[in-house]
């Protein structure tokens, strides 16, 4: 294209001054269109790769949500499997240490005992000694 032509399109149609007509455009005479052609060509190449990059980018989003899901998936069904067991082991462990606490009581009480009938006095008869016994057998039985 050359100068002229360039310059030839913001050229006024009339002179300087009153009320005119506006300065008319070669790009309307010859059709915006036709001008532009060539950048639009050029563009649509970019344009087809930078869809390409979008819907390969939104795959793997998608791939990666799906594994997101199955790897969340799995942890509820293993802890879902492993819940029965795991409840059990501390079931069992409170257990044991009530049991322990129940044994340290009684032998605390078997010690009380021991002391009180080794320093018991006239006073302390066979219905004491029966009330005793009775204790330990129901803290016996209870543990």
């Amino acid at each position: 294209m050359r100068w002229q032509e360039i310059l030839d399109r913001f050229r006024p149609v009339a002179a300087p001054g009153g009320a005119a007509e506006s300065a008319e455009h070669v790009a309307e005479r010859t059709g915006a269109a036709l001008e532009l052609a060539p950048v639009f060509a050029a563009i649509d190449a970019d344009l087809a790769a930078a869809r390409q990059i979008e819907a390969d980018a939104q795959a793997r989003a998608t791939a990666r949500v799906d594994q997101a899901h199955a790897r969340a998936s799995a942890l509820v069904a293993r802890a879902r499997t492993e819940a029965p067991a795991r409840e059990a082991a501390a079931a069992a462990e409170v257990l044991a240490a009530a049991s322990e606490e129940d044994e340290r009581v009684i032998s605390e009480a078997r010690t009380g005992v021991d002391d009180l009938l080794a320093a018991r006095t006239p006073r302390v008869d066979e219905t004491s000694r029966l009330v005793v016994d009775r204790l330990l057998d129901s803290l016996r039985t209870r543990s």
